[in-house]
């Protein structure tokens, strides 16, 4: 039974990674081949499924995750993601930092993907966390709750922008109803989820390499209009996109500049190329402290004693006011995406095996054999796009798999319903959210920034989805009583 397959693969999956302690990356591919072998299929035809799915999963994102690790390396090293932390806490206060987070995830990701918004955003947590002292959940599993709240509910994000069209619903009517059900459920969730007692143990740091280790003074800091235009550039840029794509034709010569422009790859390679320039001579500044400083380091004792007292404390490193050249800048700001992109290449590996697991389940015919199991269900139409799109996603991991398959499995439904279409969305994306594990490639990517075991990555990422899913699907029922 092809469920039972899933079931199994999972679990020999959590056994080889927590038990034996095998790299993700392998033990994915364990399991997708072993789940292809499993379903009968060629073994020819499970190497190239595994192929598609890698190359499927990373696509663009291997651009979005390496820019924006770039991008956010620039921001570090340059004192900026420290001069928009210390604003923001100044602002809301460090007692509302979580507050801040999750208003600047929701101001992000209406328009963007969570992995967009989540590579932009993670900077600033790990800055703040380290200025502040904050444990490393309190401040980024509000951000990352929020995220995944707006990235799942509301459109133009591909599954619900999908699920709309196929329902003939309206796009903005869809969008209003998600952000009555949206906002509160994200907020309840987001403020609740770091105060558990399980999360609260848990106690992980910020990868090494992708933060910047050192406090700025503050007359070194760009200032915050600088720092806020920069990490607006994507923003604005994705959100003209999707604002386009609502309201203009298809053929209209500005969607098209906008399509280029606007993807979220190009998008953050733009805001890179303008804090390379705009941040150049403050990367290139920080890197010479710490030339100065593993210089003063390295003096020999000798050279540090004085003869009357002993051993004097060694001097601070003095850093001129000299402006480095262009070239100077450039090879400065080069060596930080460097040192940027090291700590990556482990998370993108995860995230494609990731990928390919998922798509051998999707080769395998599970994703049919669900579709056909659920065809009789005499239940409401609510529920059952919402299960469906639950057992999709349980199985196969790909929210967007889930939300098209769920959603071509009730078509037939929603004329005769008497649901409004929005809802009939709002109910397929809902549960297309639901138990987020290690078939999900945003689940890797989860727990790779948040430097978290599998169990742990389970504890907070798969429990949170699964309540928000839950409690949206509550929404969309309390909506529905009030619609009709």
């Amino acid at each position: 039974m092809p469920l039972v397959v899933v079931a199994l693969a999972v679990a020999i999956l959590l056994l080889l990674m927590t038990k034996f302690r095998l790299n993700g990356f392998v033990a994915l591919i364990i399991v997708a081949i072993l789940v292809g072998v499993l379903q009968g299929m060629p073994l020819d035809n499970i190497y190239e499924s595994i192929l598609d799915g890698i190359g499927g999963q990373l696509d663009d994102l291997v651009l979005i995750l390496g820019f924006g690790a770039m991008f956010g390396r620039i921001l570090a090293d340059s004192g900026a993601a420290q001069k928009i932390a210390t604003s923001m806490t100044d602002f809301f206060g460090i007692s509302r930092v979580q507050l801040a987070m999750v208003l600047s995830a929701f101001a992000i990701g209406i328009t963007m993907f969570y992995e967009v918004g989540f590579v932009i955003l993670i900077p600033l947590v790990f800055t703040i966390v380290r200025e502040n002292k904050l444990p490393l959940l309190w401040v980024g599993l509000p951000m990352s709750i929020a995220l995944s709240t707006m990235h799942s509910f509301l459109p133009p994000h591909l599954g619900p922008a999908a699920v709309a069209g196929t329902f003939h619903a309206s796009m903005a009517l869809t969008l209003v109803y998600g952000l009555v059900i949206a906002i509160p459920v994200a907020a309840l969730i987001a403020f609740t989820w770091p105060r558990l007692s399980f999360v609260k143990k848990m106690n992980p740091t910020p990868p090494r390499g992708l933060i910047a280790e050192e406090d700025f003074p503050e007359r070194e800091l760009p200032s915050f209009a600088t720092c806020l235009g920069l990490v607006l550039i994507p923003i604005v840029l994705m959100g003209a996109l999707a604002t386009a794509e609502i309201f203009l034709p298809e053929n209209n010569p500005v969607l098209h500049f906008l399509s280029f422009f606007g993807e979220a790859s190009i998008a953050l390679l733009i805001a890179l190329l303008v804090a390379t320039f705009v941040l150049g001579e403050k990367v290139a500044r920080t890197e010479r402290r710490r030339t100065s400083t593993e210089t003063v380091e390295a003096t020999p004792a000798a050279a540090q004693v004085n003869a009357g007292t002993g051993t004097v404390p060694a001097p601070e490193p003095v850093v001129t006011e000299t402006r480095h050249s262009f070239t100077e800048r450039a090879a400065a700001v080069g060596r930080s995406c460097t040192d940027a992109v090291k700590p990556m290449a482990i998370i993108i590996l995860i995230i494609g095996a990731g990928g390919a697991f998922k798509q051998v389940l999707v080769d395998s015919g599970i994703a049919d054999y669900i579709k056909l199991l659920t065809e009789g269900w005499n239940v409401s139409p609510i529920i059952l796009a919402w299960g469906i799109a639950v057992l999709l996603r349980v199985a196969l991991g790909s929210a967007t798999v889930a939300v098209v398959t769920a959603a071509g499995v009730v078509l037939p439904l929603v004329a005769g319903s008497g649901v409004a279409p929005e809802l009939m969305v709002l109910a397929v994306t809902c549960g297309s959210i639901f138990a987020s594990h290690v078939n999900d490639p945003g689940f890797w990517l989860f727990k790779e920034f948040f430097n978290l075991s599998v169990v742990e990555a389970i504890k907070t990422r798969t429990s949170y989805t699964t309540v928000l899913s839950i409690l949206g699907l509550g929404g969309v029922l309390a909506l529905n009583a009030i619609v009709s």
